[in-house]
């Protein structure tokens, strides 16, 4: 008897009632979550909406990153550990631009940093370093205008070492299986790419759009 007043007590029915309770609302905010990353942030049109007001933890006072002038006597590329920022892009052309400013550039280009803003591939070279630099970043978010970029248009990357300038040469679409546009070796100073296209209804993208990009000033430095 007194086994089953214990178990059958009002505390262990209100624990039994409330187990459930718990689970059913730690199973919605799971779900309110998977929803806004898979759906509300792969929205074609989020990052135009939101702008950098989603990313405020990669300002550059956060970051410690400070853009340089042009620089005098720079002889070398100055260290830069992967993950870290080293650059910012802005990009312009007559009469127009992309709403997204001063988009933060890491080193390196996996998911953690690629959430974070644009991430130069590890292997291509450094802007100045007179070979090709390639950064992508997500449709989403930083690249949403990438598409929208016509010929013409100037490409500011403000690096730790100084500022380079690069006039948009080419802007081409190509598969996600297509690797040229990843090649280091080509002969091309700046490559910018996303996913492509930016509104593609719901559907998984599979497609690349890239800018090739030619250097138009800036100092030379090595590494």
């Amino acid at each position: 008897m007194e086994g089953r007043d214990r178990t059958g007590s009002p505390v262990g029915r209100g624990v039994a009632l409330t187990i459930p309770f718990l689970l059913f609302f730690a199973g919605i905010f799971c779900l309110s979550m998977y929803l806004f990353q898979t759906v509300v942030e792969e929205s074609a049109y989020f990052g135009l909406l939101v702008g950098r007001n989603a990313q405020t933890e990669v300002a550059d006072e956060d970051t410690g990153f400070i853009p340089s002038g042009r620089p005098n006597a720079l002889s070398e590329i100055p260290s830069i550990p992967y993950g870290k920022q080293f650059a910012r892009i802005n990009v312009t052309w007559d009469g127009g631009g992309w709403t997204i400013k001063n988009i933060p550039v890491f080193l390196g280009a996996d998911k953690k940093l690629l959430k974070k803003g644009a991430g130069m591939s590890f292997g291509s070279f450094f802007p100045g370093e007179g070979g090709c630099t390639i950064i992508s970043a997500h449709v989403t978010r930083d690249f949403a205008q990438l598409e929208d970029t016509p010929t013409g248009a100037v490409v500011l990357v403000e690096t730790s070492y100084g500022p380079y300038a690069y006039r948009v040469r080419e802007v081409k679409t190509a598969k996600g299986t297509d690797r040229w546009f990843m090649d280091a070796g080509q002969k091309t100073d700046l490559v910018l790419y996303t996913c492509y296209p930016r509104d593609n209804g719901g559907k998984r993208r599979t497609d690349r759009c890239i800018l090739l990009c030619d250097l138009i000033d800036g100092a030379e430095v090595g590494r």
